[in-house]
C-alpha cells in the first residue's frame, strides 16, 4: 500500500492527484504549448539551447494531449456541443502554439543572456514580453467571439476558466523557477 493511500482517504488522493496531475500539465503547457495534433512544427529556442528541441518536441505532444483530456473532462460538453467545440479549440490551440514559441524564445533568450545582459537586452526583452502578453489578450478575444456565436456563454465561461487554471499555475511555476535579472 502506497504512503498516500495510507495517509489520505479517497476523495483526498484523487484531489491530490487531478492537482499534481493538472500543475504538471499546465507548466508543462505554459512553458512549452502543445502541439496540434498533426503538426511537427520546430520549436524555436535561443540557439545555445537548440540540443533541447527534441525533449521539447516530445513534451509538448504528450502535454497537448494530457491538456486536451484535462480539458475534456472538465467541460462537460454535450455531443452536439462536442462537435462544436473541439474545432474551435484545436485552431485556438494552434495560435496559442505560435505564441508560446515566441514565449519560448524569450525565456531562452533570457536565461542565455542573464549575466552578461545589456541595458538594450532587458529593454528588448521587457518589449517583446509585453507584445505577447498583449497578443494573448488579442487570441482569446478573438474566440471568446468565436465560440460565442455557436456556444452558450456559460460553456465559452467554463473554457476560458479552465484554460485560465491550467495557464496560471504554470506562470506561478514558471516563475518560481526563473531567476530576476541581475
Amino acid at each position: 500500500m502506497s504512503i498516500a493511500r495510507r495517509r489520505y482517504p479517497l476523495g483526498l488522493r484523487r484531489r491530490y492527484v487531478s492537482t499534481a496531475f493538472l500543475a504538471f500539465s499546465a507548466i508543462a503547457s505554459f512553458a512549452v504549448p502543445a502541439l496540434v495534433w498533426g503538426q511537427t512544427a520546430t520549436p524555436i529556442v535561443n540557439e545555445k539551447f537548440a540540443d533541447l528541441d527534441p525533449a521539447i518536441a516530445q513534451l509538448r505532444e504528450e502535454v497537448g494531449q494530457e491538456r486536451r483530456e484535462i480539458v475534456k473532462a472538465n467541460m462537460l460538453l454535450t455531443e452536439s456541443e462536442a462537435k462544436t467545440f473541439w474545432p474551435l479549440y484545436d485552431r485556438y490551440r494552434a495560435a496559442r502554439v505560435k505564441l508560446g514559441d515566441r514565449k519560448l524564445k524569450l525565456i531562452t533568450d533570457y536565461v542565455a543572456a542573464l549575466n552578461t545582459m545589456t541595458e538594450d537586452d532587458a529593454e528588448r526583452l521587457t518589449k517583446e514580453y509585453f507584445a505577447i502578453e498583449k497578443k494573448k489578450i488579442a487570441i482569446k478575444e478573438d474566440y471568446v467571439a468565436k465560440m460565442s456565436k455557436v456556444l452558450s456563454a456559460r460553456t465559452v465561461a467554463r473554457f476560458f476558466q479552465i484554460d485560465q487554471k491550467l495557464d496560471a499555475t504554470g506562470d506561478m511555476i514558471l516563475a518560481a523557477k526563473v531567476p530576476l535579472i541581475h
